[in-house]
């Protein structure tokens, strides 16, 4: 439809005080908002208890896993044991270190001559939930989960256990990344699943078995095979609530560290 041209002045007047309009109370309203937004919670002060850490990354272009079980007293001193894969190699080691406020919601943790220290963000009941190790050549990340003071038994972990992760295989002198999703049913330390695994886009399933041995406390060794017959070796910390476990991979030229939870748990 075609306008009359007397409309027309009147027409490009509105437009005009509607563009205007909102010129200005655009920046208004995203004022509004912004000092609508509440400041950030203040975090309680570092909690002392003990703690499952689990960190992969690399250092100068190798693959690295770690796992720590670290205790933190309220004196400020730090009590841990550590086990770590970078590349091909496999180590453990148990260490003492300190822990520090870093004020607000941060904290570090320096470990002396049994290795890197790490800075952590801390989640407002002042537990440690994720960090960095600090180190050269070195881009690792830490996931923290405290562990309650709770005995890890038989039947700890029961019921049905997911996982996603990824992970190396040396390839000659290079290693390529792969990923793993896994569904295992936990009964009285054994276990029973089923794993899907790429390798460069290659797919692969297998259907396994193992069994958690117990060393100290929620710490121990899962020995795996699968229905072709290959095995595999992993250092395995328990949850000691319950709700999953944490293991590195120990032998032959894979290296996978990781984070399983059962089912309904994040």
């Amino acid at each position: 439809m075609v306008l009359p041209h007397r409309l027309l002045p009147y027409r490009l007047l509105l437009l005009r005080r509607l563009t205007l309009t909102c010129a200005v109370t655009a920046p208004a309203i995203a004022w509004q908002v912004v000092r609508a937004a509440d400041p950030p919670a203040a975090c309680a002060a570092p909690q002392p208890g003990q703690y499952l850490v689990v960190a992969r990354g690399s250092r100068a272009g190798v693959p690295v896993g770690r796992l720590n079980l670290e205790t933190w007293q309220a004196d400020g001193s730090v009590r841990g044991r550590r086990f770590l894969r970078v590349g091909r190699s496999y180590s453990a080691s148990s260490y003492e270190g300190r822990w520090s406020s870093l004020g607000g919601c941060g904290a570090t943790v320096s470990r002396g001559e049994a290795g890197p220290s790490s800075q952590l963000l801390l989640n407002q009941a002042g537990r440690p939930r994720v960090g960095l190790t600090m180190a050269a050549d070195t881009v690792v990340s830490e996931r923290w989960i405290h562990q309650p003071d709770t005995a890890c038994t038989a039947t700890t972990l029961e019921g049905t256990v997911l996982s996603d992760q990824q992970g190396f295989n040396a390839k000659d002198a290079d290693w390529v990344a792969n990923a793993v999703i896994q569904r295992e049913v936990w009964s009285n330390w054994g276990m029973a699943g089923l794993a899907l695994s790429s390798y460069g886009g290659k797919a692969e399933v297998a259907a396994y078995q193992g069994r958690f041995t117990q060393e100290e406390g929620c710490l121990g060794r899962i020995r795996q095979q699968d229905a072709k017959g290959v095995t595999y070796a992993y250092v395995a910390i328990l949850r000691s609530d319950g709700q999953g476990y944490a293991y590195l991979q120990t032998q032959g030229d894979g290296l996978t560290v990781a984070l399983l939870n059962r089912e309904g748990q994040s």
